[in-house]
């Protein structure tokens, strides 16, 4: 059964609508074993995910989607500040993936928060991510026409970071007929890993959980970008970006004129990834660190506690 490895909820700000509860409960529902949720530039709805699936009884795969360049001290024209999809494997991944997010958004390029190569390779401690589409850094380059070396050459450096097995290409199951710039991505990136011998995953990158959420969708893009609906230079996707099962995504893949060879190869590395991530988060417990504060202090707080109940009654 598929398994959806990029898809964004509602802690994605605007970008995306569907609690995680929902989502878990839908891939549940759709008889899918795991999901992730990749929220953009933070996990704030990871507890809630991790609760989530633990009561559907599936497996949570834990996530981010950052903005990706390959020098945060360099500028950059806007078109080339693009993103890239992290997944923690392991508990201890995990971990590096919450370190490698606070520094995201501690450093802004283009007003988002975004890591660079030094960054992976200091706060990663092991793991996963997918370049594709559109938005993605790689996307961008693709569209930019440069060459197929130097697109090469990041891929290497990525891997060289990551590890060898831990970057994947991704192709985005939308209609190619609907958008000429995804149909270019795709098929270069499919091609491209084919040579370099790099694994490719499928996904749709969902935004919203099932196909009669769309509209809901576009009225939260249009807050954020302060538009009304009806005004016609608001965002309005073409593309389907709900939760889709199996028989949607490879019906996609077919109009677009993959083999079924190819589709299920794709669809089978998403079950193989899934089926490798371990992560276990203690839940119901404040992982705060304990800060012992200065004598002083803790005898201010005393005298003005006294004085504040004195006040209340």
């Amino acid at each position: 059964m598929f398994i959806h490895l990029h898809g964004h909820s509602t802690f994605s700000f605007l970008e995306a609508i569907g609690k995680p509860a929902k989502i878990a409960a839908r891939a549940k529902e759709l008889g899918m074993s795991a999901i992730a949720i990749t929220d953009y530039n933070g996990m704030f709805g990871a507890i809630k995910f991790l609760w989530a699936c633990k009561d559907e009884w599936i497996k949570p795969i834990l996530w981010v989607e950052l903005g990706f360049v390959l020098d945060v001290t360099s500028i950059y024209p806007i078109d080339q500040v693009g993103n890239i999809v992290f997944l923690a494997k392991t508990t201890k991944w995990y971990s590096s993936l919450l370190e490698l997010t606070s520094y995201a958004n501690t450093i802004w390029v283009k007003g988002k928060p975004k890591v660079d190569l030094w960054a992976i390779r200091s706060f990663f401690d092991g793991v996963v991510c997918l370049f594709g589409g559109n938005q993605s850094w790689i996307g961008k380059m693709i569209l930019r026409d440069e060459s197929r070396e130097k697109i090469s050459e990041i891929i290497r450096l990525l891997q060289s970071v990551l590890g060898e097995y831990a970057v994947y290409g991704e192709i985005i199951a939308q209609l190619h007929s609907e958008n000429s710039e995804l149909e270019r991505i795709n098929t270069y990136i499919f091609s491209l890993c084919q040579e370099l011998g790099v694994p490719c995953v499928v996904n749709t990158n969902y935004h919203y959980i099932k196909k009669s959420d769309k509209e809901a969708w576009e009225v939260a893009l249009a807050v954020k970008d302060g538009k009304k609906i009806y005004e016609m230079d608001r965002r309005q996707p073409v593309w389907n970006f709900h939760i889709m099962t199996e028989e949607e995504i490879s019906e996609v893949l077919i109009t677009n004129w993959y083999t079924a060879d190819q589709i299920e190869k794709m669809i089978a590395n998403n079950v193989a990834l899934a089926d490798s991530f371990d992560v276990k988060v203690a839940l119901g417990q404040t992982l705060f660190p304990n800060y012992e504060s200065p004598e002083d202090v803790k005898e201010i707080y005393e005298k003005m506690k006294d004085i504040l109940i004195e006040n209340i009654d």
